[in-house]
């Protein structure tokens, strides 16, 4: 493996502990108001990118039990930040979507998250911030791409 290749693994590795961190989302819950769990945030994201979604696949996308699913589920419905509506097919299966009071939500978490980026990249030239900026969309895609069945593991 290539230096820069392991310094990148390295600084995905703490960017993914800093952006899951408890300080981090305490920090992101004072700024914002929006009070909901770290689990509970990222399910909110989840089913506002995916659009009506099953409490099993939500499950199986992140790699939880049914029941976890259902229960953070549960929680941001009380919240009134997802609705639940039967499946017009199966009766027995719900969806669920994001209440216009979710998104208002998630709006306040990703301004705050881009007024963080504002701070961090202050001092960087606005062309190395834009290219740090198409550096990650790329990387995201192509790891979006993959074949989870053919990489190969370390």
């Amino acid at each position: 493996m290539s230096d820069s290749l392991g310094e990148l693994a390295q600084a995905l590795n703490d960017l993914y502990r800093l952006s899951g961190s408890a300080r981090f989302h305490e920090q992101t819950v004072a700024a914002t108001g929006v009070v909901v769990s770290r689990s509970g945030l990222r399910f909110l994201s989840l089913v506002a990118d995916t659009g009506p979604v099953s409490a099993s696949r939500l499950a199986a996308g992140l790699d939880l039990s049914q029941p976890t699913a259902s229960r953070v589920l549960q929680s941001l419905e009380n919240e009134g930040l997802v609705t639940r509506r039967a499946d017009d097919k199966d009766g027995r299966v719900s969806h669920y979507l994001v209440t216009p009071k979710g998104r208002r939500a998630l709006e306040r978490v990703h301004g705050y998250h881009v007024d963080t980026l504002t701070d961090a990249l202050a001092d960087v030239d606005p062309r190395r911030r834009e290219a740090l900026a198409a550096a990650v969309t790329e990387l995201v895609q192509r790891l979006h791409r993959e074949d989870v069945s053919t990489r190969r593991t370390a």
